[in-house]
């Protein structure tokens, strides 16, 4: 299922984009400009850079965002809203239904990072605005996206280990996958100082984690 992204459209400083070639520009810019930030990061690229990485003019540029600015703010709607519907996707796929905790837990933990990864530009711009305490709007959409991860994975533990149900369980699931996106952001923003830990063992420490925190046994793959 494909997602309608039309709602960028609402979004200030972005404007609409109705016909074919120019949700096309609109969405090759948004493409240049996590990259031209994954490079450069937020504060030293400029309009310029994504107008050329996106293969289009300056005047196109200013024909789609208002600035750099309305740009990465629909880069992180998006990224927001793209991630909330595949959160449903992910569980309600069939493979769980017989699944341990653990096993779905790891798997949605090496997804997470895979998609961390894959958008290290958004998230070093998104470091670097918020150290300059321009980010505060930025973080709703984001915790809204993980709050929804952890409650459906309180109800899937309830659903596979009653035993393991508690009045605390929904916030203790929504603490745990904040904590893990935090120490992958973290591994992702430094990696230079992190080559110590390799990506397996920091995947199941986090998976680990998680299940301990949850009180779940730690059978994972």
């Amino acid at each position: 299922m494909d997602v309608d992204y039309s709602y960028l459209n609402e979004l200030d400083g972005v404007y609409p984009a109705f016909q074919a070639r120019s949700r096309l520009a609109q969405e090759l810019l948004l493409r240049a400009g996590d990259a031209v930030f994954a490079s450069k990061g937020y504060d030293k690229a400029h309009v310029t850079d994504i107008a050329a990485a996106a293969g289009y003019s300056i005047g196109t540029f200013y024909g789609r965002f208002r600035d750099k600015e309305a740009l990465f703010t629909a880069l992180q709607i998006r990224f927001a809203r793209r991630g909330r519907a595949n959160i449903d996707r992910f569980f309600d796929l069939q493979r769980w239904h017989d699944a341990t905790p653990a096993e779905l837990i790891e798997t949605y933990i090496e997804g997470t990072s895979r998609v961390l990864t894959r958008n290290s530009g958004f998230f070093r711009a998104l470091y670097q605005r918020s150290l300059a305490g321009e980010a505060a709007a930025y973080w709703p959409e984001l915790r809204a996206a993980t709050r929804q991860a952890g409650l459906r994975l309180a109800d899937f533990v309830r659903k596979q280990v009653p035993e393991a149900a508690s009045p605390e369980l929904d916030e203790r699931c929504v603490f745990c996958l904040r904590a893990v996106e935090g120490m992958l952001v973290h591994r992702l923003l430094h990696w230079k100082i992190n080559e110590e830990f390799d990506q397996t063992f920091i995947l199941k420490s986090l998976t680990r984690m998680t299940t301990t925190t949850l009180g779940l046994p730690s059978n994972s793959k």
